[in-house]
């Protein structure tokens, strides 16, 4: 059966082609499967919902570009559900710019994380280019094209779709595939493939925190990791119940209470109305939200000593001087700099804290730094550690090149 796209797409073949029903959406799915590729990005909205508000995908395959529409009338099924069926399916390479979108919407819409996805922005930073590079950027550099005006403030719930939102759209998936054919050319050329190995392990280490990270978000609230044990049960209740609330009512969850109100009632720790009342912030609160937040804290209260959620481990010792990071810092820069890497992705300065840290409290091997494990190991650990010991020097080598200091070992006195 051949597809049908709208009548508004057939006069806009820069713009490709609109798919409005489950059916074409299915045929499409099944000639990608046998291709094996297909580059894919999307548009929502996220501010008024709980979850990100899909409200179209960008499909483009070797030879066209299809843009889904998830809100089209007079449909029987989701007439997208193919596409992330296929996002799942490891027989079948995704590619994408930025993964978090696209992986999170597979994952729930298929229970999955996506089974073979390329990142072009992680390939670019994996092949020299500065992290996170924008799209439009990525494409000028590598390709010498232009994309089109941005549309990404305009209303993507609103139908029909302008000329301009469809062209924008198609811009957004047309060179993926080009980007993908050539960073993969060129990390293949690596006499070990090293990179392109490295780049395969920081996809799924990315993909196995996206799928965790919506049942540990408490952990990663601003001051938690301030908070007692007892305190961050009460913050573990009352995130779950923040949660529940949002998804029933379907709003964003900081429209219930703020991240610093949630953290506040934990600290406090409060039994009553009154001492709830008297938490600074707590006027954003609703009042009919008090007994469920007053029923979170007992609830916290109650757990067993032995079953309080453990604080986050922290590395004792002196704050490290800025000249000592500063100097880690170039250490790190000139080692990513020799596999064409760059830093930003590998660590920065938070990271290099916590490994003089570690250094200082004797090097627990179960403390050991992400810096120092899996790819970013084998890229700056040894220079880290070398510099840690005192047996590293820097010294400018070429002012004016794209790596001008040379790492070297520190003479010895005599």
């Amino acid at each position: 059966m051949p597809l049908s796209p709208s009548d508004s797409a057939r006069g806009l073949p820069a713009a490709g082609q609109l798919l409005e029903r489950h059916e074409d959406v299915a045929e499409l799915a099944d000639r990608i499967r046998d291709d094996g590729v297909m580059g894919l990005d999307t548009e929502f909205v996220s501010e008024r919902t709980y979850q990100p508000q899909l409200a179209l995908l960008q499909v483009s395959t070797r030879d066209e570009i299809y843009l889904i529409d998830p809100l089209a009338e007079l449909i029987q099924e989701a007439p997208d559900q193919p596409i992330w069926d296929l996002m799942a399916d490891p027989s079948v390479r995704t590619i994408v710019h930025s993964l978090d979108h696209e992986a999170q919407f597979c994952l729930q819409r298929t229970g999955k994380t996506p089974g073979d996805l390329f990142d072009v922005q992680l390939a670019a930073a994996f092949s020299g280019h500065y992290y996170p590079i924008a799209y439009d950027k990525l494409v000028g550099r590598e390709l010498r094209r232009g994309v089109g005006p941005s549309q990404s403030r305009t209303n993507w719930l609103q139908r029909p779709l302008t000329s301009a939102q469809c062209r924008y759209a198609a811009e957004d998936v047309r060179w993926l595939i080009r980007l993908h054919d050539r960073f993969l050319s060129r990390m293949s050329d690596d006499l070990e493939q090293e990179r392109l190995g490295w780049m395969r392990e920081e996809t799924e280490a990315r993909l196995s925190r996206l799928s965790t990270r919506e049942t540990d978000r408490w952990r990663r609230l601003s001051g938690a990791n301030k908070l007692a044990s007892r305190s961050l049960a009460a913050l573990r209740e009352l995130s779950s119940w923040r949660e529940s609330v949002a998804s029933e009512r379907n709003i964003p969850f900081r429209r219930i209470a703020s991240d610093d109100l949630l953290v506040a009632i934990a600290a406090t720790r409060p039994t009553s109305a009154a001492e709830l009342s008297s938490i600074r912030g707590i006027k954003q609160l609703k009042q009919a939200y008090f007994s469920d937040v007053l029923g979170a804290v007992e609830a916290a209260l109650a757990i067993p000593e032995d079953e309080l959620p453990a604080r986050a481990t922290r590395h004792h010792g002196g704050k490290p001087s800025r000249m000592v990071v500063l100097f880690l810092e170039s250490v790190l820069a000139a080692a990513c700099a020799k596999h064409q890497i760059d830093p930003d992705l590998v660590g920065g300065s938070s990271q290099l804290r916590a490994l003089v840290a570690w250094n200082e409290n004797g090097r627990p091997p179960e403390l050991t730094p992400r810096l120092l494990k899996g790819w970013r190991g084998e890229v700056c650990a040894e220079p880290l550690l070398e510099a840690l010991a005192g047996r590293i020097s820097l010294r400018i080598n070429d002012p004016l090149s794209a790596n001008p200091l040379a790492v070297g070992g520190l003479p010895t006195t005599s």
